[in-house]
């Protein structure tokens, strides 16, 4: 169970700290903006406290089930579609509780502490909640969507030489190059898993082929990309993670935001690569 634990560590805390952006309201700041680009825009003309109450309301469904339609029902007039993607937040607009790190913190450090079996200062709670911290509150300049491991390593990194500077870099980079090592052993078993089930045949249907091809054409050409045909979603990982990823290019695809902007191509490469890799092994 440990060794399991340990295995997945990097893709479970992916997981976990990206799902906090999935259920998170926007900073008060934030939703003053939206406020006043809703005025500007002639969408709204109640007040402040409304607009905050009904923006809460929004936030308070699921990211997949939230539609532009829940906008427009208690704006003035509907949303224009441009401005809909204002709607979506990142770490850099999005209210994220010390309660819900320290959740994050709590879990992290003793899966550490058994898997790296080490009681060093560097994988204690309170370097591991500003390393948390770190990445659910960046800088400007810094990613704030699509959290990977490797930037859980980045932010780790920094608060360790912050707190101690060169002192603990010798014991940092051994649990650097175990964790990494790992990384690369779960991926190979993970696409050897993926090959073996493509060239038994079993692994798509067709109707998950064809969305997959249906997702490709539509990221190269930069047009709309279409839903999972199946409401109940997909049901392989593979597929979820290819979900996932259109979810988030969808959210840059139209907006204005700089600090999305700036993702838009690596996102839309990420799509692409991916399709192009699913559909590689499934010949």
């Amino acid at each position: 169970m440990v060794k399991e634990l340990w295995n997945s560590f990097p893709s479970l805390l992916e997981g976990k700290i990206n799902a906090l952006l999935e259920r998170a309201e926007p900073t008060s700041v934030k939703c003053f903006q939206l406020f006043k680009t809703c005025q500007s825009e002639d969408l709204w003309s109640g007040t402040f406290d409304n607009f905050s109450a009904q923006v809460k309301k929004f936030f308070s469904v699921s990211v997949r089930e939230r539609r532009k339609s829940d906008l427009d029902r208690f704006l003035d007039r509907p949303l224009p579609a441009d401005l809909f993607s204002q709607f979506f937040l990142t770490f850099h607009n999005a209210e994220i509780h010390d309660q819900e790190i320290h959740s994050i913190v709590s879990w992290s450090h003793h899966v550490l502490r058994l898997g790296v079996r080490a009681q060093s200062v560097i994988v204690s709670q309170e370097v591991l909640f500003k390393t948390i911290y770190y990445v659910t509150h960046p800088p400007l300049f810094e990613k704030g969507i699509h959290i990977q491991f490797e930037d859980f390593c980045e932010a780790w990194k920094k608060v360790v030489f912050k707190l101690f500077g060169n002192q603990h870099d010798a014991e940092f980079a051994r649990i650097m190059n175990e964790i990494r090592w790992l990384q690369t052993q779960v991926k190979k078993e993970e696409s050897a898993l993926v090959e073996k089930n493509f060239l038994r045949g079993d692994y798509f249907t067709q109707t998950e082929l064809d969305w997959t091809r249906a997702v490709l054409k539509a990221t190269q050409e930069q047009s709309s990309i279409p839903r999972f045909p199946l409401i109940r979603g997909p049901g392989k990982q593979s597929l979820k993670d290819l979900e996932r990823t259109v979810s988030l290019f969808r959210i840059v695809q139209n907006t204005k935001l700089p600090d999305l902007l700036m993702h838009r191509e690596n996102i839309r490469n990420t799509v692409i690569d991916q399709c192009l890799n699913l559909l590689k092994l499934a010949k």
